[in-house]
């Protein structure tokens, strides 16, 4: 009997990807997003991970795929039929998600921005503020009506750590990993603390605008692979739930079947 829903998150430095039974994750593993990887190539990776967790995916019902890496599609398509033998659902126009896009290019709003608001909604109702931190940070905005109606873009940690190291002669490549929550007297820390800070207080101000713009006692929700560490940096993310985007792909599988 078939059971188990592959669900695939392909982000500019990581991609996730999970196994769903009966609404619960069963299997979790992430990999390093390589933009250049063959069929053969991205095929030994995951059929590796698949037999050290013993997973036996020939048991699965189906694939739903959300990606913001375009070159790297052709590739993951071709593992779902040819070494799964399972033409993957992927999250984009014509897909039922209970989400209406109202920005003036629908077709331009990130995938994983419109499944973590999918999943934001179902989990948390709208009105509702979803905080993406990763590569990128993202603020999506969901009105009372389920509206996506825009948000704000803007460097994230990972793009930060990277911008000093390469446009700066001293300052040393650093890893985010903790948060420095007072001054420190290195410069490997005082990059960890400003970037940290940094992005949970522009975080605050954004919203906070956002809330007197609008005037509606929106929810605040942050995901992402840098949220449970700058979450608790700020004054305004009331819910942290990291694997959000997967959890926006599992509901509109369900939703499209």
């Amino acid at each position: 009997m078939k059971s188990g829903l592959l669900v695939i998150d392909v982000g500019n430095t990581n991609t996730k990807i999970a196994v769903y039974k009966d609404n619960h994750m069963d299997h979790f593993w992430r990999i390093t997003t390589q933009r250049e990887m063959t069929v053969e190539e991205l095929w030994i990776i995951w059929n590796q991970l698949f037999v050290q967790s013993g997973f036996d995916f020939g048991r699965l019902s189906g694939i739903i795929i959300s990606s913001v890496v375009p070159p790297l599609m052709t590739a993951v398509r071709e593992v779902c039929r040819s070494k799964l033998g399972i033409t993957p659902l992927e999250l984009g126009p014509g897909i039922k998600t209970g989400l209406k896009i109202m920005t003036d290019h629908p077709a331009q709003v990130g995938a994983d921005r419109i499944a973590s608001a999918i999943a934001a909604i179902h989990l948390y109702k709208a009105p509702v503020i979803v905080i993406g931190l990763g590569t990128a940070t993202t603020i999506s905005v969901v009105n009372e009506h389920n509206e996506f109606i825009g948000g704000a873009i803007l460097p994230g940690g990972v793009i930060s750590a990277e911008a000093m190291y390469e446009r700066t002669a001293q300052l040393p490549t650093v890893s985010i990993t903790s948060p420095q929550r007072h001054l420190t007297h290195d410069t490997a820390s005082s990059m960890t603390y400003g970037i940290v800070n940094g992005i949970a207080g522009q975080v605050d101000g954004i919203v906070t605008r956002i809330r007197e713009e609008m005037d509606l006692p929106f929810t605040v929700v942050a995901s992402g692979g840098l949220s449970e560490l700058i979450s608790p940096e700020s004054k305004t993310i009331q819910y942290t739930h990291p694997d959000l985007v997967l959890e926006g792909l599992r509901i509109t599988w369900e939703l499209n079947h």
